[in-house]
């Protein structure tokens, strides 16, 4: 990417309650992420909307933002931080769940709808549709069980077993996006896994 600034927003909510569920999958992907792109940094308030950390890459000024607005209003934290730091929206890569997506695949998309998504919705609503996005697979869910209480709801033993490989592909994905723009990503690890 050509920005000066870039950002990537992962989703989830704040609070033990909601540590290691389905909807917490971007949370769990940014504090992977921080350990590996931006070792030794903390992660810092942000006007009571969010965390942040900040790095270096490629020259570009760089960010992970995980908001702390609950997962329907993240936008603000995107567009309060983004907002300072002038980062336009195809330098935002937004990182969230996706019951649509079988467990353990990821996708990365130019731009696009929230779909069901809330919390991307929310994005969408303060940055504009015109972001790339990073959907990590949570699904299927099982007919039975309502969304809201499916991605509420904490991972299977298998799933547990499989979340380090599919946290670390989707930490690559989202270095690879800083590193050589969403058209390559999409090309190198859409089809990975």
């Amino acid at each position: 990417m050509e920005d000066q600034v870039q950002l990537a927003v992962l989703l989830g909510n704040p609070g033990p309650e909601y540590e290691r569920t389905r909807h917490n999958i971007g949370f769990m992907v940014a504090d992977l992420a921080a350990g590996r792109l931006a070792p030794g940094e903390r992660w810092r308030d942000w006007k009571g909307l969010g965390l942040y950390v900040e790095f270096s890459c490629g020259g570009r000024r760089c960010f992970l933002l995980k908001p702390q607005t609950y997962m329907n209003l993240s936008g603000r934290a995107v567009q309060s931080l983004g907002g300072f730091y002038k980062v336009p929206a195809p330098a935002i890569l937004a990182v969230y769940d996706d019951l649509a997506l079988p467990f353990g695949k990821l996708r990365i998309r130019k731009d696009g709808s929230g779909g069901s998504h809330n919390g991307m919705n929310s994005v969408i609503e303060t940055v504009g549709p015109s972001l790339p996005r990073l959907r990590l697979g949570i699904g299927p869910r099982p007919a039975h069980i309502p969304g809201t209480n499916f991605v509420l709801s904490r991972f299977s033993k298998e799933e547990e077993e499989r979340l380090p490989a599919f946290l670390a592909a989707a930490c690559d994905a989202l270095a690879g996006t800083f590193s050589d723009g969403v058209e390559r990503a999409m090309n190198a690890f859409n089809n990975a896994l």
